[in-house]
């Protein structure tokens, strides 16, 4: 697996796996249209538009074919004005689950942090994401900060 800097003809994939943010249960006020509207928004947002800063990678196997991507940029912590490195997005394909795909994307997000001289890394992700919750814990991310909703 080889990963590199996003070239334009990435641009229908990055999109493409925008829906696998959501493949877990949504909250039931979460309207699913609504949601995959916004992702796929989102997504063509970012590969069309990056944010100074932002820099999208992608992983591929031997022969080309397209597993997942990272999108990062720069990140000023708020409460105590420390600048860190964070992962707008992080998706592999069904074709790249179990071979590694995401773990050597994270390890690329940690090596860019590091490079921008970050001392953190930071993620969002949704608590009913269990997959990937669990698998940024075994990665060693703590939680920080959790989002309480109350439907009224």
């Amino acid at each position: 697996m080889q990963i590199r800097a996003f070239q334009e003809s990435d641009k229908d994939f990055i999109v493409s796996l925008a829906l696998r943010f959501m493949d877990f249960e949504l909250m039931s006020w979460r309207d699913p249209d609504k949601m995959v509207e916004s992702q796929l928004s989102l997504a063509q947002e970012s590969v069309d538009n990056l944010s100074p800063g932002t820099e999208i990678f992608v992983a591929e196997d031997e022969t080309g074919e397209l597993l997942g991507f990272l999108e990062v940029q720069p990140h000023k912590d708020k409460l105590n004005d420390i600048e860190q490195g964070y992962i707008v997005a992080i998706a592999v394909s069904p074709q790249g689950e179990g071979k590694g795909v995401g773990k050597g994307l994270m390890t690329k997000a940690e090596e860019w942090s590091r490079q921008k001289g970050y001392r953190q890394l930071i993620l969002n992700v949704f608590n009913n994401n269990l997959r990937a919750v669990n698998f940024y814990k075994h990665l060693n991310y703590e939680i920080e900060v959790v989002k309480m909703v109350k439907e009224l």
